[in-house]
């Protein structure tokens, strides 16, 4: 039996490829996160939990410092909509955090490799999936590495940032961003409910249900 995130990212792989959710959805800004860049961590800072594993290269693709410029298709047959659909439910099984940020300016760092190096400023906001610690700020700046240069229409955007836990590597996370519309960010809440009901997810400062389950037995 698939337990936490296993569990999350098989049941996302079976709903991206075409389980229909209609259900409302919230874009309100709230939770606190951040997003620290290359170097010494300051006050505020999102570090590690302690106990965090070690990054894992097989995560490289999913979580690539870099972003998806057009939405999921999640109702889509064609080979390029059921690889997005698979790096999708990869992204939310895996992550440790998923929060909607509004973008508020990219800028160029030049090339690194013959790559572009850039920098967004975001305005964090609603936490979809994870528990953030207490004393972070709301406004920061994330690293992007490789792929095309960001445009600066991103600017104002509300995006959905994928963010799994590398400790001791850079800033001690690597995410993915990607574009926030309704549909997939309805997805994202379903498909967390039907986990934490299923026993399978923790609740943010609670026990997971099977946890429980086994205290009382």
């Amino acid at each position: 039996m698939r337990t936490g995130r296993r569990w999350l990212a098989a049941t996302g792989v079976s709903l991206a490829l075409g389980v229909s959710l209609t259900m409302g959805v919230s874009l309100t800004v709230g939770s606190a996160l951040v997003l620290g860049g290359c170097g010494p961590k300051a006050r505020g800072d999102l570090t590690p939990p302690a106990g965090s594993a070690a990054w894992d290269s097989r995560f490289d693709l999913v979580f690539d410092d870099h972003y998806t410029a057009i939405p999921v298709q999640m109702t889509g047959r064609a080979p390029g909509d059921v690889i997005d659909q698979k790096r999708f439910a990869q992204r939310l099984g895996h992550a440790d955090l998923v929060v909607l940020v509004t973008v508020d300016q990219v800028w160029s760092r030049g090339l690194y490799a013959g790559t572009p190096q850039q920098r967004a400023s975001v305005t964090l906001g609603q936490v979809l999936h994870g528990e953030l610690a207490r004393g972070v700020r709301n406004e920061q700046v994330l690293e992007l590495r490789g792929g095309d240069a960001l445009p600066a229409e991103l600017g104002g955007q509300v995006m959905l940032l994928f963010l799994r836990w590398a400790p001791g590597e850079g800033a001690g996370f690597h995410h993915h961003l990607m574009r926030a519309d309704e549909d997939v960010v309805t997805l994202i809440e379903a498909m967390v409910r039907h986990a934490r009901a299923a026993g399978q997810l923790q609740r943010p400062g609670g026990k997971s249900g099977k946890h429980r389950r086994r205290k009382k037995s």
